[in-house]
């Protein structure tokens, strides 16, 4: 693996495991959470500088239905940053304390539904790309094996957890606030919402290998 990319899974790493912690503002903190979605979004513009390139080459070429999936998604994920950051600066009682800003509930409202959007359209994203891993895990059959199994329990979870967190008020019904029971461990948080996400990647890396598998996609991996 050269530099490079290490720097990249590094950064995409960064990024998940921040993005969890902003997810877990009940637990952490509303000044935790307002450094973390700053970091959050301070990884993501960086990823975005690394990945340039394609934003360059976004209207050369041909578009394959995987790319067309590709190009809705990543440039879907740009808007909704680019909204959690606004709002999310707006909204500071911590960091931009100073400034007295506004916020109100109809602001937190598009914070709170901005985020939750992130969650699926991430997972898409990283499904888009899990080829790359697999090739990597693919090297040794029974890893794989495993992999796949343990991939399919723990997204099979992530259903459990979209019902358990209430994803659809979420991210269809505006749902402003949000809450996590004392008596359950931090620990599980997080696991339920990585499974979240878990799920779409699930869908989207064996939708497009149907796909692929039927003469309908681009089996070469693009980069962002």
């Amino acid at each position: 693996m050269s530099a490079k990319q290490s720097v990249r899974i590094g950064i995409d790493l960064g990024m998940t495991i921040l993005l969890l912690f902003a997810y877990a503002f009940r637990i952490t903190g509303d000044v935790a959470h307002e450094w973390i979605g700053i970091s959050a979004s301070v990884l993501f513009i960086t990823h975005i500088i690394i990945n340039r390139r394609w934003y360059k080459n976004i209207l050369k070429g041909r578009y394959t239905l995987r790319r067309i999936i590709m190009t809705v998604v990543n440039i879907v994920l740009t808007l909704l940053v680019a909204v959690l950051l606004v709002s999310g600066l707006l909204l500071s009682r911590a960091v931009l304390s100073f400034l007295h800003l506004a916020g109100g509930l109809v602001l937190r409202q598009i914070h709170t539904t901005a985020a939750y959007m992130l969650l699926p359209f991430i997972g898409v994203h990283v499904g888009l790309h899990w080829g790359m891993f697999a090739r990597v895990i693919g090297k040794n059959r029974y890893t794989l094996r495993i992999m796949r199994i343990l991939a399919f329990l723990f997204a099979a979870f992530g259903v459990w957890s979209s019902f358990d967190r209430d994803m659809f008020s979420k991210l269809f019904l505006g749902f402003s606030f949000d809450y996590w029971p004392e008596e359950r461990p931090a620990l599980l948080f997080f696991a339920i919402t990585l499974s979240i996400m878990a799920v779409y990647v699930f869908v989207t890396y064996y939708a497009m290998r149907a796909l692929d598998n039927a003469g309908g996609g681009v089996k070469k991996e693009t980069q962002n």
